[in-house]
């Protein structure tokens, strides 16, 4: 693929620092000068602030009475329960939308109620209800129905349900459309409006598994009318708090207000919760140490997500949803395996597709538009990343699902807006939605060569997007983070969408040593400066960065953080950026 060079990817914005305000709050808090800085980096100026910060509690939860509609849902499920309806939970095949099924199948497992719970395919049905959903609800004989992750704009479907006499919970944190489904009972946060949120204290950036949490919480209280929930149910919320803090990170959520407080509790329950399939995953995914939001994000995410990916998302679903602590660890151990076939299948598709991805950025294409007829979809969305990345350009890779009907994944880097890029062939599109920098289309296979080139007539039309920046916290060299300093750099965990893991900039490092690692697609490089040095890990990056020698002073972007080895703590540092020193 395209090499980087020596040129950086990023614009560096450098934060301003406030060398009297740091080290007023480094006194206060008794922390390096480092860590003072990046919690004014972060908005946080009082002493008091920092330490909230420190400790999230679970009083930022906001309290679940504030959820429109929660009344006649809560009112709903009552009946489900003393009448013994028959229920199914329709989720999604993401991590948010199995993790909220898994919390509420468990829900009324726990209170002696067997749900049926549909997982829709990603390939055969895609997003929110389709026919295959309509078909297992009433197969099931289905009364009452709760959506989860899904179904806000499912019109159609929803109609049609209600026309059958079926009665539907939507338990959802989507944007609602402009009119209101035909449902029971839409639990969903951003159906109240802003000024009123902000009123009442309703936080709306909550996935959608953060919502069936709140409705099991409010539900259980109204249900037990009791002051005090009994242990029983304490301990059913408290080990669902790990569902909600994977599904947080996976749905990259905010991680502020009760989502900060969710993801850092919930990181508690995993190894000792009293889901066998939470802590067996915890284990399979080779933590050893306390789990953080970057092992949820990197290592058990991806493992969940695989079973979707992989058409098999029912497996993931099992493994959550297991009360069975002797079937967990073979039910892990099968995802595990999965998910390294999910990374082969990967890897073939990237090798499949290079050779046109080439072609167009030698043509000097703005979007990169490719597929195949027998392309596995379930990995395209992760594929295309992998090339926007490497060429900085917006990526649409599709596959024939089935004949006559192509579906893709698009990406597109920072600054830019895919739904403008598609709107220019939205005539040879079967239909497109997403957001600006993911989204998916689906279209007639033999159009692929006319979306192209309208895709490429579009985006001549289109300004040229800014180049993309990261944020940096303060410029060090490679003897300021020690151990100690990075000890207390943890106490800014967990780190996520609206609290960044900190990135620092140190100039004019001479590389000493440069060597593939793993599979030979990662690099490691030796830096030094003024007698002391440090390791940097560049993950797939060996090819981009050929360029790169030993001798070379480069200034370097990056991200550090504490390694374990056999029983030695280093510090080591994750590349994100490079440039020719500038002194």
């Amino acid at each position: 693929m395209t090499q980087l060079g020596l040129a950086p990817r990023f614009r560096w914005k450098i934060l301003g620092e406030n060398p009297v305000e740091r080290d007023r709050l480094a006194s206060e808090l008794s922390v390096h000068p480092i860590v003072a800085q990046a919690l004014l980096n972060r908005g946080l100026n009082s002493a008091q602030a920092c330490r909230d910060f420190f400790s999230p509690s679970l009083q930022s939860l906001p309290d679940p009475s504030l959820l429109p509609e929660i009344e006649p849902a809560i009112q709903l499920l009552k009946e489900v329960i003393d009448q013994n309806l028959p229920i199914l939970i329709h989720g999604d095949y993401d991590v948010d939308g199995g993790s909220g099924s898994v919390l509420l199948y468990r829900l009324l497992r726990h209170l002696g109620v067997e749900a049926r719970v549909h997982i829709p395919d990603r390939i055969l049905d895609g997003y929110s209800f389709g026919s295959r959903s309509l078909e297992a609800i009433r197969e099931h004989g289905a009364q009452v129905v709760v959506a989860v992750d899904n179904g806000t704009t499912a019109y159609e479907a929803l109609a049609q349900l209600s026309q059958d006499g079926i009665r539907t919970i939507i338990v959802d944190h989507h944007l609602p459309g402009p009119t209101r489904p035909d449902c029971t009972a839409l639990v969903n946060p951003w159906c109240v409006p802003k000024e009123e949120a902000e009123q009442i204290g309703l936080y709306r950036n909550l996935c959608g598994t953060g919502v069936a949490y709140l409705l099991a919480w409010g539900f259980l209280r109204s249900f037990r009318d009791e002051k005090s929930l009994p242990e029983g149910d304490r301990r059913f919320l408290w080990d669902a708090l790990g569902l909600v803090a994977l599904a947080t990170v996976a749905d990259v959520m905010p991680l502020e207000g009760p989502n900060r407080a969710w993801v850092a509790q919930g990181l508690r329950t995993l190894r000792n919760s009293s889901f066998p399939g939470l802590a067996e995953l915890v284990k399979a995914s080779g933590i050893r140490n306390d789990p953080k939001s970057t092992d949820l994000g990197f290592r058990i995410c991806p493992r969940l997500n695989a079973a979707g990916r992989m058409a098999q998302a029912d497996l993931a679903f099992q493994l959550l949803a297991t009360t069975d602590s002797k079937r967990a660890p073979a039910m892990a151990a099968e995802l595990d395996a999965l998910n390294l076939e999910r990374r082969e299948v990967e890897k073939q598709e990237a090798k499949a597709l290079e050779a046109q991805i080439e072609t167009q950025c030698q043509k000097g294409n703005a979007v990169l538009f490719a597929g195949r007829s027998d392309a596995h979809f379930g990995v395209l969305g992760i594929v295309a990343n992998r090339f926007m990345e490497s060429t900085g350009l917006p990526t649409l890779l599709w596959a024939e699902c089935e004949p006559g009907l192509a579906r893709g994944s698009a990406r597109a880097p920072a600054g830019m807006h895919l739904m403008k890029i598609m709107e220019s062939a939205k005539d040879l599109f079967v239909g497109y939605g997403g957001h600006a920098r993911a989204a998916g289309f689906h279209f007639e296979p033999s159009l692929a060569p006319a979306i192209e080139a309208a895709l490429q007539e579009g985006a001549t039309k289109l300004p040229p997007p800014e180049q993309p920046s990261i944020r940096i916290e303060t410029q060090v060299t490679p003897s300021d983070l020690t151990l100690e300093v990075m000890e207390q750099m943890e106490s800014l965990e967990p780190f996520g969408e609206g609290n960044p893991e900190p990135i620092f900039v140190s100039s004019g490092l001479t590389v000493s040593r440069l060597r593939t690692i793993g599979d030979g697609s990662h690099l490691e490089i030796t830096l030094e400066r003024n007698g002391h040095s440090a390791r940097c890990l560049a993950w797939r990056m060996a090819d981009s960065l050929a360029s790169l020698s030993t001798g070379d002073v480069i200034d370097l972007a990056f991200r550090p953080s504490i390694q374990s080895f056999r029983g030695r703590r280093s510090v080591d540092w994750t590349f994100e950026d490079l440039r020719l020193s500038q002194g």
